[in-house]
């Protein structure tokens, strides 16, 4: 019990540092001189608005990389409030009983499953907005066409 009581103020102590390490404001607030505080506040924003540029970029590329992959794709998509993709098609294959199989500009690869009420072929050049339908499928919606082609990724 004496042990536990010990190690609190130690960890009280070590803990304080460090949050104040986390807030880049931090030694800009404690200036006294207006000036110095101002020019040190814009410089730190300036840093932080990079970095946060940065993060939404490679969240955006992260998302873009798993959607499709239901297991990788669900956290990802809860959390973000554009869930869809939208790309241009490069190739059309076939698949088994004749189902099609699109490839699109950004490498992703999809195939055609059941419930699909597009009424004509897919065709290279066609932009396709893949979206998750509120069933957990996925269904891509092409500005050519009507209807849309329900699909699953393989790639």
């Amino acid at each position: 019990m004496t042990s536990r009581l010990l190690a609190l103020p130690l960890l009280l102590l070590f803990a304080a540092p460090a949050a104040a390490q986390d807030d880049p404001y931090a030694a800009c607030a404690a200036m006294e001189s207006d000036a110095e505080r101002l020019a040190c506040f814009d410089a730190t924003y300036a840093r932080q608005s990079v970095v946060i540029a940065e993060r939404a970029e490679q969240a955006a590329e992260q998302r873009e990389e798993v959607f499709g992959f239901r297991a990788s794709d669900e956290n990802i998509e809860r959390d973000a409030t554009d869930n869809s993709v939208t790309a241009t098609v490069t190739e059309i294959l076939q698949g088994a009983r004749r189902s099609q199989v699109v490839l699109f500009d950004n490498g992703q690869l999809w195939r055609e499953i059941d419930g699909s009420t597009l009424r004509n072929r897919v065709r290279v050049g066609w932009v396709g907005t893949i979206s998750r339908h509120w069933s957990g499928a996925y269904e891509i919606r092409f500005e050519e066409g009507s209807g849309y082609l329900r699909v699953e990724r393989m790639r």
